[in-house]
């Protein structure tokens, strides 16, 4: 396996970038992806190909410039990023055959080899490419999962060594939900995203059918699904992602090289500790508009970039935000998330991370809005990865947040609201019931609590290695003893909750950075957040042994423990879109996430950050769901 590009790179010529700048926003609409009704039983099919799609781009002349780009199409239909929207009903199943299409000279993007050794991946014959696609969110059986190592190349030449099919088998056995379907492949997920395989997954069922109907949600041509994605792109508008000595790296003036500075010891094409696009696209455009009528909107919004977390807010305070659904389907009670008077307080935003979604209500009614635009605009970082906030609400740490005045990355998509009547087309508010059903986990529901981490440490060619282990003496499936610290994904599995069985996973962030976490299979709660500290005086990425008892410990007791627990969870309470049911949550840099998730489908699954240069590059695991023992 190569990528096509490689010898034009190899022997020397900086790219030139695509200069954002020179680009005009806010003038082309928001597409809007196709859909397929798979809302009864059966087969269907989606070819993934090679096309030229424009994402609005133009060269200094104002004319269009054609990108390459990776998507999905229906048979006969012509492939698109993002793919169609799969529509799919609670208790219908459905089999999607992904049929990997593309073309057998290379890949479009740099691979690294040094994370393509493992999973069967390294020495692939010239030219194939794998795929593995991951419905994410669903509660899948593992051998439709979309598994890292159940990759299949074009025609399913060579397959990966959990490859059973390239038709998944979705039971859609779960409450109605915005699921999203990206490509996994172990050591190159971020680069086949990237080239545009994603696409919606929108789950619905009876519930959500009789708040539409009874006017309490929006329905019909009121109903937005906006993935957001950053991308850089190459002087004649091809995909840039930085992996080459001289590559630019997008917002800065600095190569790659000199990025990864003179400690780096590998080779080119390399990865990188993460990516930041200059450009932002909203399903597959950069800086769209889109035209909305006075009234109520509902907008699903994904975060579908490689690294960039998004601080979402309004540009005009009049906007009213409810907040109906998280990751996994209906809140049991609607949050306003910003209310509308027409003043920017503090708080009112949504921190979207990647992988992460939020099911909104958008009111557009005021009468200050009527014939105005209205810009969704992020205050998140501009170039640098997101370490959570400080008590006053700005960035943590030393980040520069994007100015939506003068960043193109501080500005998604227009709204363009007409300048008619105010329409009143769904009564939701603050507090009005969605989800009667909703069940509540709760910590004394858990037959186990495990600890675990996250760490960072160096590799062997000198780069930041993100990795998950244990934060607790545990033993693995082998019966092995493992101790406080990191572990590589190829270890034995060290967590194998028993079927049927709730568990609390305390994930405790040992590194400089928030990470997202995303658990396959399951929907899991939020039960809480709690800061720590600890001493890393060896400056390994590893909490010392304070205490000197030959391991180390996570309590409240600062004098018998090395990772001291702070205050009390309810110091930090959680934002409206942290609650509910999810399967990514981000955590912050010295904190403590508790999540309570059922784990009922045997078989094997992965968890891990969903910053796609992470996992990547080391940072998902294994786990097992088991019928007969506890575990470990």
């Amino acid at each position: 396996m190569e990528d096509k590009h490689k010898e034009k790179h190899t022997h020397g010529g900086k790219r030139e970038l695509l200069d954002p700048s020179t680009q005009d926003r806010f003038v082309n609409d928001l597409p809007v992806p196709g859909v397929i009704d798979a809302t009864r039983p059966g087969l269907y099919r989606l070819e993934i190909r090679e096309t030229e799609q424009w994402l609005g781009l133009t060269d200094k002349h104002g004319k269009p410039l054609e990108t390459t780009v990776w998507g999905f199409a229906e048979p006969g239909g012509e492939a698109s990023y993002p793919g169609p929207t799969i529509l799919a009903q609670r208790d219908v199943p459905i089999s999607v055959d992904w049929d990997n299409r593309l073309p057998t000279d290379g890949h479009l993007l740099p691979l690294d080899e040094s994370l393509l050794m493992d999973g069967g991946l390294a020495g692939l014959p010239r030219g194939q490419v794998p795929v593995a696609i991951h419905l994410h969110g669903g509660h899948t059986e593992p051998g439709s999962d979309g598994l890292p190592e159940a990759w299949f190349t074009q025609n399913a030449a060579t397959t990966g060594p959990d490859f059973r099919s390239t038709v998944a088998d979705y039971a859609n056995d779960q409450p109605g939900a915005t699921l999203w379907y990206h490509d996994h492949v172990l050591g190159m997920t971020r680069l086949n995203v990237y080239t545009g395989l994603a696409g919606f997954y929108r789950l619905r069922d009876a519930n959500e059918a009789t708040l539409i109907a009874d006017g309490v949600l929006p329905g019909g041509g009121r109903d937005l699904s906006v993935a957001i994605q950053d991308r850089a792109f190459t002087a004649d508008g091809q995909l840039l992602y930085p992996a080459y000595a001289d590559d630019p790296v997008p917002g800065t003036d600095q190569t790659v090289a000199e990025e990864l500075g003179p400690d780096f010891e590998g080779t080119f094409p390399t990865a990188r500790p993460e990516f930041f696009g200059d450009f932002i696209l909203a399903n597959g455009m950069a800086w769209p508009k889109h035209d909305v009528d006075p009234g109520q909107h509902r907008v699903h919004l994904l975060n579908g970039s490689d690294s960039r977390f998004y601080v979402l807010r309004f540009s005009d305070p009049n906007v009213k935000a409810t907040l109906v659904g998280t990751d996994g389907g209906l809140l049991p009670k609607a949050v306003t998330v910003m209310d509308g008077d027409g003043v920017q307080e503090a708080g009112e935003r949504i921190t979207l991370a990647p992988g992460d979604r939020v099911d909104l209500v958008l009111d557009f009614s005021d009468a200050d809005l009527r014939g105005q635009s209205v810009v969704l605009e992020n205050v998140g970082p501009r170039i640098d990865p997101f370490g959570g906030f400080e008590a006053d609400g700005s960035l943590a740490g030393d980040v520069e947040a994007a100015d939506p005045e003068t960043d193109p990355v501080g500005t998604i998509l227009r709204f363009d609201v007409a300048d008619t009547a105010p329409i009143h087309n769904a009564d939701v508010a603050d507090g009005t019931v969605l989800d009667a059903d909703f069940t509540a986990l709760e910590a004394d529901d858990a037959g186990r609590t495990r600890k675990l981490g996250l760490f960072e440490g160096t590799d062997e060619e000198g780069r930041i290695e993100p990795m998950l282990g244990v934060a607790e003496e545990v033993r693995d499936v082998d019966g092995n003893r493992i101790p406080f610290g990191p572990l590589e994904y190829e270890a034995p599995v060290t967590e194998m909750p028993k079927l049927g069985s709730t568990e609390v996973w305390e994930i405790h962030n040992f590194t400089a950075d928030a990470h997202p976490i995303h658990l396959h299979q399951v929907q899991f709660q939020v039960l809480e957040k709690q800061r720590f500290r600890f001493t890393d005086a060896d400056g390994d990425g590893v909490p010392d042994d304070t205490t000197g008892n030959g391991r180390v410990t996570v309590g409240a007791n600062a004098r018998n423990d090395d990772v001291v627990l702070l205050g009390a969870p309810d110091d930090h309470p959680l934002p409206p879109e942290e609650t509910g049911w999810q399967d990514t949550v981000w955590v912050a840099p010295g904190e403590v996430m508790r999540i309570a998730a059922t784990f009922d489908i045997p078989g094997d699954y992965v968890w891990h950050c969903h910053i796609l240069s992470h996992e990547d590059h080391d940072m998902m695991r294994p786990f097992r769901v088991v019928e007969d023992w506890p575990g470990t």
